[in-house]
């Protein structure tokens, strides 16, 4: 395994107090055994020939105290023999020394606080690396929360949770083995689950509560965890890559109604993907010989959504003929399958997801099905609303394109980032994570170039050049909703309007004034009546609103 190809694990532990580099006796002079140095846990996994680690790592992350007593003492001394004899024994590891400020290494929850942000920090910084987390070196204490971390989800993908043995422990096992306790936990859950059929880059992200800054994605998250409980049909809405599919999952995940082990393939269906017939057969099921092409009997995703939860994504496509059918689906968990003449039963929980606004989504779907399928609704905000979240979202994204793309190792300063960062938070995003996604992608190509790879710098600025493309293309309508939906929710104009961009006010002037010259019109026209009856201008002045704005293009 030796090679600098190969070399680009990182490991990540603690320092064995009386144990690194290698073993000591109570006296504190190291062990012998026939007259030779015992290796301690560090020095094993990294070394020792039956490790199955030994030239595989490139970079060594080291958790340790401060000791309060002045001169050497157990914990510096650790630290300084482990260094000197990794820079002999193994000179092209990079070691990465991390402080624990801590009083009590027996203390659980101050080791989990530090833990927590720490291993955070390290995951950004290598991205798409395998985290080697040794467990074996430490308090037991310290030992306990890298493990139950680890299982419970708080370590982001990939790493491998692992201990050493003595050698006169293992019995034939290898120097290091893994380490799984099979913990389950609606974090893991969330991770791993995935909706079937319903797919997109955005998706495979995981929302964690814990980092949100901004009150507003707060308080969609603290209604999804009060909504989850109810077996009450639930609205997503919100911009095109905002993440409903992820808030979808994460409302199932927190629910009881989710079967564990449909969890990587739970029942879904992206409405816009299907003709009528085709949705309906892939909904209800089929007989036999009820259609051309219906060789075999068909369950259908109503059957496989009984005790779970069942999510139509983009249900604004669904046609007028299914959502009667649907109706009576949802009101009385009763349906049938085509070609048969039994009624059969499924108790799901309906989510539902579109980006349509709403007098669109008005237009499409009747009013009755409409009001089914949004007893509860929840609306996510678009990015450029919450800024404060773009510094943490850009990381994850980042770090998710580049184990997507498949490149080695990327790195950016951290200067970079937030100069990446300041850009995104004056820019629209009307992709939102898509525009994230983008940009990234961009940058790794930039950064992987065979040929003539770009330095950092210039590589965030040619992704960014992507970017400012798709700012000069948005429609003109863009930000007259923007501007209307701050009014609406009495919210500040700051994200709306970034520093060095202007707001074009007589826009979105016209803008709104011809969305209520079409209404007025339309609804005079439905009534039978004029349109200055329900107004107070002429129906001239609202067909000039109409026009100028149609000049703006």
């Amino acid at each position: 395994m030796n090679g600098s190809r190969v070399r680009r694990r990182v490991l990540v532990s603690w320092i064995a107090l009386n144990n690194d580099p290698y073993e000591r006796e109570r006296s504190g002079s190291f062990r012998l055994v026939d007259g030779q140095l015992v290796p301690g846990p560090t020095l094993t996994l990294l070394l020792d020939p039956e490790s199955p680690y030994v030239g595989s790592v490139s970079d060594f992350v080291l958790f340790h105290s401060r000791s309060t007593k002045k001169g050497e003492t157990r914990q510096s001394r650790a630290v300084d023999e482990t260094l000197r004899e990794l820079k002999v024994r193994e000179p092209s590891l990079r070691v990465h020394l991390e402080l624990w400020d801590g009083s009590d290494p027996t203390d659980h929850a101050q080791l989990f606080q530090f833990l927590r942000v720490r291993l955070l920090a390290v995951r950004n910084r290598f991205a798409g690396r395998e985290l080697v987390v040794h467990v074996s070196p430490g308090t037991p204490s310290m030992q306990t929360v890298l493990v139950l971390m680890g299982e419970t989800g708080f370590i982001e993908q990939p790493f491998i949770l692992v201990k050493s043995y003595r050698k006169e422990e293992r019995g034939g096992r290898p120097a290091v083995v893994p380490v799984q306790l099979g913990i389950e936990t609606y974090y893991k859950a969330y991770r791993a689950a995935r909706p079937s059929e319903v797919s997109s880059e955005d998706a495979s992200l995981v929302w964690d509560p814990a980092r949100f800054r901004s009150s507003r994605l707060k308080a969609v998250f603290a209604e999804a965890r009060r909504f989850a409980r109810l077996n009450v049909p639930v609205l997503l809405l919100g911009e095109r890559g905002t993440g409903k599919t992820t808030l979808a999952g994460w409302i199932r995940t927190n629910s009881p109604y989710r079967r564990a082990e449909r969890d990587d393939n739970w029942p879904a269906v992206a409405c816009g993907q299907y003709t009528p017939e085709t949705m309906r057969a892939e909904l209800f099921g089929y007989r036999r010989g009820s259609f051309t092409g219906a060789l075999s009997d068909r369950a259908g995703l109503l059957a496989a959504a009984h005790k779970e939860t069942l999510f139509l994504d983009e249900v604004g496509d669904v046609s007028k003929d299914l959502q009667r059918l649907l109706i009576k689906a949802i009101e009385e968990k009763r349906y049938m399958r085509l070609g048969d003449d039994r009624l059969l039963e499924s108790d799901f929980r309906l989510i539902s997801a579109t980006n349509l606004d709403d007098e669109t989504l008005h237009q499409r779907l009747d009013p009755d099905f409409l009001d089914r399928i949004s007893v509860l609704s929840l609306r996510l905000p678009a990015l450029r609303e919450i800024p404060e979240e773009l510094p943490w979202l850009w990381q994850l994204v980042f770090s998710q394109a580049i184990h997507s793309a498949g490149v080695g190792m990327v790195r950016l300063p951290v200067g970079v980032h937030r100069g990446i960062v300041e850009r995104l938070g004056q820019h629209p995003l009307p992709g939102n994570l898509r525009d994230l996604f983008r940009l990234a992608y961009r940058i790794l190509s930039a950064r992987d170039d065979g040929g003539a790879p770009f330095d950092a710098e210039a590589a965030a600025l040619y992704g960014l050049e992507a970017l400012e493309s798709v700012q000069n293309t948005v429609a003109n309508e863009t930000m007259p909703k923007a501007v209307s939906r701050a009014f609406a929710e009495s919210r500040r104009l700051d994200s709306i309007i970034p520093p060095g961009k202007v707001l074009a006010t007589k826009a979105v002037e016209r803008a709104l004034k011809a969305y209520m010259a079409n209404e007025v019109r339309r609804l005079a026209k439905e009534r039978g009546t004029a349109a200055d009856s329900l107004c107070d201008v002429t129906d001239r002045a609202l067909r000039e609103w109409v026009s100028a704005h149609d000049k703006d293009g």
